[in-house]
């Protein structure tokens, strides 16, 4: 069962490291750490749903990387079981009850692990993936455990959902700054031709653009040389 002061102090450990905006790969391996850290287990790794099958993100040791790597292989898996149903998947002693995932279990066995526990990742109607609990000692598993997980899971989604949006941001932010930028040389190089040629800006504009046309040219580079170079279409 989680001991609440430990869970506190992951829980604030965790929230002031998203705090701090830290990239993607380093959010999940936190996530990973304070899942094991929070309920006393040996090892932990999280997986990504990609394409409906798991695909391994961070483990912390050995043990956890052989373990999610063998989930990216198999069909029958926690893992597997549990971006299927959007609900935890867990083994309190897989020595008592073999045979649920036998592939998975033999590498399970190579390890010493005996009870395992793959906990959703939930965002906006999606599961994304898991975060994998190992241990080498009979566990019974607890809605205390699962929700001390879940409290972590639903931390780190935020998180994801918020970098993402915010990225998409950034990127549409510096599109429009390009689209601003291309737009101000266009009218630069309109006003170039139209003053050297004495014609209309309307008129240089369909010059330009013919001219980048027939030169297989972008619109904006093309502005461009005008501007610089002053070579007149």
């Amino acid at each position: 069962m989680a001991d609440k002061d430990v869970l506190f102090a992951e829980t604030s450990r965790f929230a002031t490291t998203l705090a701090a905006l830290p990239p993607v790969d380093r959010v999940l391996h936190e996530l990973a750490r304070s899942g094991a850290s929070s309920l006393g287990m040996r090892s932990a790794g999280v997986s990504l749903c990609v394409e409906g099958r798991p695909k391994l993100a961070d483990a912390l040791d050995g043990t956890s990387a052989e373990l999610g790597e063998a989930q990216e292989s198999l069909d029958d898996s926690p893992c597997a079981d549990a971006l299927r149903t959007a609900r935890p998947v867990v083994a309190e002693d897989l020595t008592r009850a073999p045979g649920r995932w036998t592939a998975y279990e033999e590498v399970a066995r190579r390890f010493g692990v005996v009870s395992l526990a793959s906990v959703p990742l939930c965002g906006d109607g999606r599961v994304l993936g898991t975060v994998d609990l190992y241990d080498t000692a009979a566990r019974p598993w607890t809605s205390q455990d699962l929700s001390a997980v879940r409290l972590l899971n639903d931390m780190a989604t935020a998180y994801l959902a918020h970098s993402t949006a915010l990225d998409a941001s950034r990127r549409l932010a510096d599109q429009l700054q390009h689209a601003l930028a291309s737009r101000v040389v266009i009218e630069q190089a309109k006003g170039v031709i139209s003053a050297v040629r004495q014609i209309s800006v309307d008129e240089a504009f369909d010059r330009l653009r013919q001219h980048a046309r027939d030169h297989r040219a972008k619109l904006h580079d093309t502005a461009r040389q005008v501007v610089r170079t002053r070579r007149i279409p």
